[in-house]
């Protein structure tokens, strides 16, 4: 005999947080993942939390790490530093989504090869990532926290 507990409410409420923030994931990739189209980092602008000092970013790039502090200085950086890339392709692996009340953390593995310079020149990345999301009253779930770090991934 089947003794599965009945969904309560507060599990459905979490089954639904929990896909609302696996899909702000998905759209948070879809920015990363441009292929060929110009990059434009203003689509993170939803995503992360506003005003000054709201979120905290630290991202290993090129073997140095960026810290940034809010939504503006997050779409500057990142609109610089993807300027010169032909090409850019990215996908998500080992996504892990746990929600508790206003709090979700995501874990996963950001895969993807990038074309740089005029010889076209294609190289492979892997960087391990973590998100922190707060639900906030009439914004719903935003990122507060990002941590991206890079990892050999020949190995």
């Amino acid at each position: 005999m089947n003794k599965r507990k009945p969904n309560t409410s507060t599990d459905s409420k979490l089954d639904n947080d929990e896909k609302m923030v696996r899909d702000l994931t998905q759209k948070w990739l879809s920015g990363w993942d441009i292929g060929d189209r110009p990059f434009d980092a203003r689509v993170f602008r939803p995503l992360f939390a506003p005003g000054k000092n709201n979120i905290e970013v630290f991202d290993n790039v090129q073997g140095d790490v960026i810290v940034i502090r809010d939504v503006d200085t997050y779409i500057a950086t990142w609109g610089t530093f993807m300027e010169p890339l032909q090409h850019w392709s990215v996908r998500l692996d080992d996504l892990n989504v746990q929600v508790s009340g206003d709090i979700a953390f995501t874990t996963f593995k950001l895969v993807g090869t990038d074309t740089l310079g005029p010889d076209g020149k294609e190289i492979p990345f892997g960087q391990y990532g973590t998100h922190v999301w707060r639900k906030l009253p009439d914004l719903g779930w935003r990122i507060v926290h990002e941590h991206l770090t890079i990892y050999d991934i020949s190995k």
